[in-house]
């Protein structure tokens, strides 16, 4: 169920649609309140991007309280140098501009708000622009995006599932086998009403329906073996996941039970084992 697109989005979730936005109890509901209609319809400038590209060949990528530096170790395993990338979600100057920085071949951003990019290599688009050009990649980026999808905060309709069916339309719009880097707040599963979503053992099996996770990269060294699904309820830790789009709801136990080899300073078997045991457990109860 979706309620109308009409601005401003609503303070509290809709009783009607509690049950669907915490799964029936599964995720808790807090509530963090924001408007941001227009707020992604910025200008990136040809002088931004020198900046930012600047930055880049120093090293520093700080985007999202630095925890995309893990974007580095990341782009060196799974290198993007003449790719075709989709951006998921564009707030400032970040992600469209590593994957210039990066080598890829040209890069298409698409926001509910479209952004200015005065770059020659950037096209932009809305949701719905890119949905009639029926458009295919070989890699995306989606960080910090999906989880605000059916919240409203952007001008996005109130949707129980928008996070989900983002997912999907990522899906489709890679190529067969196609690469996504995905960035979304880990933690214990929770509704920020209407800022963000936290995914946890109950949300996140949802979200990576269709994907085989071959990586993790993040700034964060494991504290517990349950790191970072432990933390106290509303709070997160965001990390880089490379998922590698298949065919099948979910890979074979086999796949799920391999560990990705190290790569880099920042490289995260741990957590990247924990999320698939967490993705496993999963597909056991659903064959139940």
């Amino acid at each position: 169920e979706m309620c109308t697109r009409a601005p401003p989005p609503p303070a509290r979730i809709p009783k009607n649609l509690r049950d669907a936005f915490t799964m029936g109890g599964r995720a808790k509901i807090k509530y963090r309140y924001f408007a941001d209609l227009g707020s992604g319809a910025g200008h990136n400038t040809a002088a931004t991007y020198a900046e930012i590209f600047r930055q880049l060949d120093g090293g520093v990528f700080d985007y999202y309280n630095g925890e995309g530096q893990a974007f580095f170790d990341a782009l060196k395993k799974y290198p993007l140098r003449d790719k075709s990338v989709l951006i998921w979600g564009l707030a400032g100057c970040n992600c469209e501009a590593l994957a210039v920085w990066a080598g890829a071949a040209k890069v298409l951003v698409v926001d509910y708000n479209k952004p200015v990019c005065d770059h020659e290599k950037i096209t932009v688009f809305n949701h719905d622009e890119l949905q009639a050009a029926k458009i295919k990649t070989d890699c995306a980026i989606s960080y910090s995006s999906f989880e605000h999808d059916g919240l409203g905060r952007y001008g996005d309709p109130i949707a129980p599932d928008g996070d989900l069916r983002a997912m999907r339309q990522a899906w489709e719009t890679l190529n067969d086998d196609g690469i996504l880097f995905f960035g979304v707040g880990l933690g214990r599963d929770c509704v920020k009403f209407n800022s963000h979503r936290i995914y946890g053992a109950a949300r996140l099996p949802l979200m990576l329906r269709g994907w085989r996770l071959l990586d993790v990269f993040s700034i964060y060294k494991d504290k517990t073996p349950d790191f970072p699904f432990d933390l106290r309820m509303g709070k997160m830790r965001q990390c880089v996941m490379v998922l590698r789009k298949i065919a099948a709801d979910y890979p074979d136990e086999k796949e799920l039970n391999a560990v990705a080899a190290t790569g880099g300073a920042t490289s995260a078997p741990a957590l990247c084992r924990r999320i698939n045991q967490i993705v496993s457990a999963h597909c056991r109860r659903r064959e139940k």
